[in-house]
């Protein structure tokens, strides 16, 4: 932790760690290897059974620990946040890497925005290595999407809302915002715990995206749910659904998220439901506008729905 400039804002490096003391080192540096100096960097380790404990405390006073038992993602969030005291703050995955400028060049985005409002999240661009650290060739998200700060509007219309920012390692938070948002839930949420504070960010705040790569997002063993996102089981689907429209109701919104009852829930019934609950999800679309997306929706869910009707075992859904 440096305090060489008391007049800058502290920010928050909070690293979550699951057994990842292959990558952990790398990670840790480049959060405390920062071009901007006045960071804290708190590094929560949930409960791993490889020598990640002995990485961290080596590090001694450079970093703020957390040792704690194993409780999945969302407790390794909701920890480092209880402990922080950053203005703003940052997540990094322990198999992840910051650009030495990350923060320095996010935090800049971050305090132009929060003049408007203090509710604002920003993310930015990522590049793909493999687990040597070498270039895959391409980055995450692969654009940034054409949608408004604020999706609560949107939420109201089509009843859910996408993912749209980065991966873990790519959001920064203002603390004002993030107070609204935690603690997340725990119990369900061992992974994609980002869900949790992405979306009700982009429905009680403003959320920006900044065209600029500034980390590095490691795609090894079973680590690549952002690339290849499958559709969340009904339980997570339920969890997030619960949690989102809570956080509406406290900030006097109302609570406008059926996940089940939205265009998302076609990748779900794709891989955990049937044809069946692909037409009768058809049937729900008038009760939104109509328009480009709603329309483009129609098609290809009923494209899915006769492909999946004439899969082996699936010929008598519809009987």
């Amino acid at each position: 932790m440096n305090h060489s400039d008391e007049k800058l804002p502290l920010v928050s490096i909070i690293i979550n760690n699951y057994n990842y003391s292959l990558f952990l080192q790398e990670a840790i540096d480049s959060a405390l290897n920062q071009t901007y100096p006045y960071i804290e960097v708190i590094v929560v380790d949930d409960g791993s059974s490889d020598n990640s404990q002995e990485i961290i405390t080596s590090y001694g006073d450079r970093v703020v620990p957390v040792l704690k038992e194993n409780g999945g993602q969302g407790s390794a969030f909701n920890a480092g946040f209880a402990v922080c005291r950053g203005e703003a703050i940052f997540f990094l995955d322990s198999d992840d890497v910051f650009y030495a400028n990350k923060v320095k060049d996010i935090l800049e985005v971050l305090n132009n925005k929060m003049a408007n409002s203090p509710f604002v999240m920003v993310y930015h661009l990522l590049e793909c290595v493999d687990k040597n650290g070498v270039s895959l060739g391409r980055r995450l998200p692969k654009s940034l999407p054409n949608l408004p700060a604020n999706l609560y509007q949107y939420a109201c219309q089509y009843k859910f809302l996408p993912y749209a920012a980065a991966p873990t390692s790519g959001i920064a938070i203002s603390r004002e915002l993030a107070k609204l948002i935690f603690p997340i839930p725990e119990q369900g949420v061992r992974t994609s715990a980002d869900e949790f504070i992405v979306k009700p960010a982009l429905l009680l705040g403003e959320v920006y995206g900044v065209e600029r790569v500034l980390s590095q997002y490691r795609l090894h063993g079973g680590n690549n749910w952002y690339a290849h996102q499958k559709a969340k089981t009904k339980e997570f689907a339920v969890l997030l659904e619960e949690f989102l429209n809570t956080k509406l109701k406290e900030n006097n919104k109302q609570p406008v998220i059926s996940f089940f009852d939205s265009m998302y829930a076609r990748n779900h019934y794709a891989i955990y439901g049937s044809s069946k609950d692909l037409f009768k999800l058809l049937l729900k679309v008038p009760g939104l506008r109509m328009n480009f997306t709603t329309i483009r929706f129609i098609l290809k869910t009923l494209f899915l729905a006769i492909k999946l009707q004439f899969k082996p075992g699936e010929q008598n859904e519809l009987r």
